[in-house]
């Protein structure tokens, strides 16, 4: 069967509808006041079935007009097209997170995981129980435009670079820089020059091929021609306070992770010898996604989850 197709070349789903109200009503103003259409579109309707099928649609019976049989077999075949169009649409547009299965995919270092993604889960809990979150990292800021723009993920947590300020996003919270040790640690409680301090045995977290976090320490550094040395570099924020708990080595983590694992791992903090800024964590997303009845529930819940977690005594706030 040949659909109608408009003068942009798109396939149009009209000349299924007249059909189907023209077979169910066997007349053409029912059918045309059926689907909110006048009579004169509808006969011009029956008329462009008619050539596009080579059938009369309707024809005369003893009461009044009747279908054919090849109509009411077509009618079938546009009824299940439309049924499925409907579905598609419905399902683009709608979204029940109690009943719907979806998997939303995000960019995030174990940093981020660890410090909001368990809570957002638990947040989830058991009343979304089709809901899945997979989490990808690491993926360096600068390719968050490009993972998300080809669909690869949904969102993307961290640090949001001005060159990508175009991405849609929120701010999830304020963190900083905090330089943590062993509680024992010998150079505990005291001023260190910023040559004594670039001389510790540092931990460097690089997560995603740059010193992420730690940047603005080393430009600082750098600045005062001054290198961190660095005794052990991983890409895994959370391998830090294992290491550094039965050892002098010191880290540059953020303060939300490091008070998370002050008490667990008996940690404490060294003052910088350098000043720097604060920074933001946001979720970010493409435009393509924005509108999406899914996403735009998913970025409720993340927000709710990490005021919920304030609410319970765990603050993100630097």
């Amino acid at each position: 069967m040949h659909q109608e197709r408009n003068a942009n070349g798109e396939l149009s789903f009209h000349l299924l509808k007249c059909l189907v109200a023209l077979v169910r009503h066997s007349h053409v103003s029912r059918a045309a006041e059926a689907i909110s259409i006048s009579q004169p579109a509808m006969s011009r309707a029956i008329g462009q079935l008619r050539t596009v099928t080579g059938d009369p649609i309707l024809v005369k019976g003893g009461s009044g007009l009747i279908p054919t049989a090849k109509a009411l077999q077509l009618r079938d075949f546009a009824e299940r097209i439309l049924e499925e169009m409907d579905e598609l649409l419905g399902n683009a547009v709608a979204f029940d997170p109690r009943v719907t299965r979806y998997l939303f995919r995000m960019v995030a270092t174990d940093y981020l995981e660890c410090l909001f993604v368990d809570h957002l889960v638990q947040h989830l809990g058991t009343e979304y129980p089709g809901i899945s979150i997979s989490v990808r990292h690491p993926v360096h800021p600068s390719q968050f435009n490009k993972v998300l723009e080809a669909g690869d993920v949904d969102f993307c947590v961290g640090i949001l670079p001005p060159s990508l300020r175009e991405l849609r996003h929120r701010l999830l919270f304020r963190d900083r820089i905090v330089c943590i040790a062993r509680a024992g640690h010998w150079a505990m409680g005291k001023t260190l020059t910023p040559a004594e301090f670039a001389g510790l045995e540092h931990v460097v977290i690089m997560p995603n091929t740059v010193n992420c976090f730690g940047e603005s320490v080393d430009q600082a550094l750098a600045a005062q021609g001054l290198q961190r040395q660095r005794r052990y570099v991983t890409p895994n924020y959370l391998t830090a306070p294992h290491l550094l708990e039965k050892s002098d080595m010191v880290a540059l983590l953020p303060l939300s992770l490091a008070s998370r694992f002050r008490d667990r791992f008996g940690l404490a903090e060294l003052a910088l010898p350098v000043v720097v800024p604060a920074f933001d964590v946001y979720i970010s997303w493409h435009d393509r996604t924005h509108r999406h009845a899914a996403h735009i529930w998913f970025r409720d819940q993340v927000m709710q989850s990490l005021e919920l977690k304030v609410k319970d005594g765990h603050s993100l706030r630097a």
